[in-house]
């Protein structure tokens, strides 16, 4: 996570256009749309296909809302009283002050905070959940179908599992955090699951930290082994 102020903002925004693929949100109140506004948004609307703009209700004008709905990927919102400014594709998340517009006018003073879906998870995911919070304040869910972006960024990794058992509960004499609990909680998985050996360390010692275990497995092995804690 980091702070960054106006010239760095206006290069996330862009960055964060031009990087997604799987997912686009883009949370702004005001929308117009120059020309080199429209190019940027344009090549990830054809690149990306789920993609949620959220917009203050009535600012949106006739001609920018026709030129939005020329694309059948987008899903528009508008949302009353909307003043949160949020950017985000599947791996890299910006809140901040800007406008949409304004992003290439860098003589105003603007901040933000930035994050990395990698390194800021539990951040990232619970702005996930306060965009879907603003939407559900006016939208039933089965119209805005927004858990499909929260599913997709659901970590559900073997180091996730340590972390919140290791948090929550004490095991035998296993000192917290070591590599030796780890180890111990790696043989107890493989018992409970089934891991392939692309998932498990060259000396099959423990099952890689990096490990997707998916919901099913995740919710089991997360079910069981907090009954082995003291």
């Amino acid at each position: 996570m980091k702070i960054i102020g106006t010239t760095e903002i206006s290069f996330e925004i862009e960055k964060i256009l031009n990087k997604a693929e799987k997912f686009l949100v883009l949370v702004t109140p005001y929308l117009k749309l120059n020309q080199r506004i429209k190019v940027r948004l344009s090549d990830a609307f054809k690149r990306v296909d789920n993609i949620y703009i959220l917009h203050r209700e009535k600012e949106l004008n006739y001609n920018e809302a026709n030129w939005l709905k020329s694309f059948d990927n987008i899903k528009i919102f508008p949302i009353k009283n909307l003043h949160s400014k949020i950017y985000l594709n599947e791996d890299s998340l910006l809140i901040s002050s800007m406008n949409l517009y304004e992003y290439s006018q860098v003589n105003n003073h603007e901040i933000g905070v930035k994050m990395n879906y990698s390194d800021d998870t539990k951040e990232y995911n619970n702005t996930l959940n306060e965009i879907r919070i603003i939407l559900e304040s006016q939208y039933a869910s089965s119209t805005h179908n927004f858990e499909e972006i929260l599913e997709t960024t659901e970590n559900y990794s073997m180091s996730r599992l340590f972390r919140e058992l290791n948090d929550k509960y004490s095991f035998r004499n296993f000192r917290k955090g070591s590599q030796s609990l780890y180890e111990y909680i790696s043989d107890k998985s493989r018992v409970l699951v089934e891991f392939d050996e692309s998932e498990l360390y060259q000396d099959k010692t423990a099952v890689l930290r990096s490990t997707e275990l998916g919901k099913e497995r995740y919710q089991i092995l997360g079910k069981e082994l907090k009954k082995l804690s003291n």
